[in-house]
């Protein structure tokens, strides 16, 4: 985006299947199944076209354009492997993978930007953005830098959301959709995403709520709207949290009884579908929880959709267990003091407050 202007390129497309570099393509944006023994074509007639696979696209123009986003970001820590031209640049460990509980090939959530993210870019080419938790992008700019846990054909950066590599303030717009749910610590999340994010930036936050368990790789924490402003109040001014359309009710209700029903064998998943909304609201629960709709559903379909789960369990021992709990905690502390006082100096009434602060300093002496 050197003459500043809005440049858009598509990642993936429709497969074709002409020359062995459309197979290769097909493989790239499907690396999960590239072992499954079947040649592409066969792949995609089987089962690829009824998943709604999609093949790489334009990967040259990708190339140059992270090459070219990348050099714009300052980062504060070197990749764990050397970057070659044009690839994300990785800053998963194995150690990371283990902790974040990480597979060689997490499902890939894929979603546009609809209307408003693209008009921002437009309206703003000088702005950086981040997308933390982008999945496969349909297209990518020079602008949106995107970072995920896996190298997707869209992905810039290789990372877990709890420490992104990137320097303080370096973004001007930080998204985070559907995302913070599959994070294993996102409080911690919000707080690099804070960080990275300039002074005066936007932060805008798709955070589900009552939404059955579904893993990309893992699904941890939903949250009220209370609890998604609770986890950025400290460092931004919240201008609004509402429920827009895509979060509306009727997906929580729609999606919760779907599964229901689907977990369901054929006679019982037939009485559960006659059932009308009164009938199940004017029944009583200890009455319904003997019927087949209820006894019958399956463990997994019950633990999507529970509302809630028990836990017990038996603390470990050892005094080497409970020194690392110490250093981790102080560890943990030590760098929430320092984004705080990072954040303090960066305000104005810190740069306000400097002529006062050096007087008391020159008494002291």
């Amino acid at each position: 985006m050197q003459d500043g202007s809005y440049n858009e390129v598509p990642v993936i497309r429709t497969p074709v299947f002409k020359t062995p570099a459309d197979d290769l393509a097909y493989w790239q944006a499907n690396p999960d199944v590239a072992a499954c023994g079947l040649s592409a074509p066969q792949h995609y007639a089987q089962h690829g076209q009824h998943e709604g696979r999609m093949q790489a696209a334009n990967q040259d123009l990708v190339a140059a354009m992270r090459e070219r986003k990348l050099e714009r970001i300052a980062f504060r820590q070197n990749p764990v492997t050397p970057r070659t031209y044009g690839q994300p640049a990785n800053y998963m460990t194995d150690a990371i993978r283990q902790e974040f509980h990480i597979p060689p090939f997490p499902p890939i959530s894929a979603h546009n930007y609809g209307g408003y993210i693209a008009g921002l870019q437009k309206e703003h080419p000088d702005w950086m953005f981040l997308d933390v938790g982008a999945g496969l992008r349909d297209t990518v700019t020079e602008q949106m830098v995107n970072v995920d846990v896996f190298p997707a054909l869209s992905t810039d950066v290789v990372c877990v959301g709890e420490n992104l590599p990137f320097a303080d303030a370096q973004f001007d717009f930080v998204l985070c959709a559907a995302t913070l749910e599959h994070t294993r610590r996102p409080w911690e999340v919000a707080a690099e995403i804070c960080r990275v994010l300039k002074p005066g930036g936007i932060v805008r936050i798709d955070y589900p709520f009552l939404q059955p368990v579904h893993g990309y790789p893992s699904h941890y924490f939903n949250a009220t709207p209370e609890g998604n402003i609770s986890l950025f109040e400290k460092w931004c001014d919240i201008q609004y949290c509402i429920v827009e359309d895509h979060f509306h009710p009727i997906h929580a209700l729609r999606w919760m009884m779907e599964d229901w029903k689907n977990g369901l064998p054929d006679d019982a998943k037939a009485q559960f579908g006659n059932m009308r909304v009164d009938d199940f609201l004017s029944s009583a629960i200890p009455d319904m929880m003997q019927q087949p709709f209820c006894t019958e559903l399956s463990p997994e379909a019950k633990k999507v959709i529970c509302a809630g789960s028990t836990l017990e369990g038996v603390k470990k021992q050892g005094p080497q267990f409970y020194g690392s709990l110490r250093e981790e905690h102080l560890a943990q502390e030590v760098q929430q003091a320092r984004r705080d006082v990072e954040i303090m100096r960066a305000s104005s009434s810190w740069k306000l407050t400097a002529p006062l602060r050096k007087v008391v300093g020159l008494r002291r002496k």
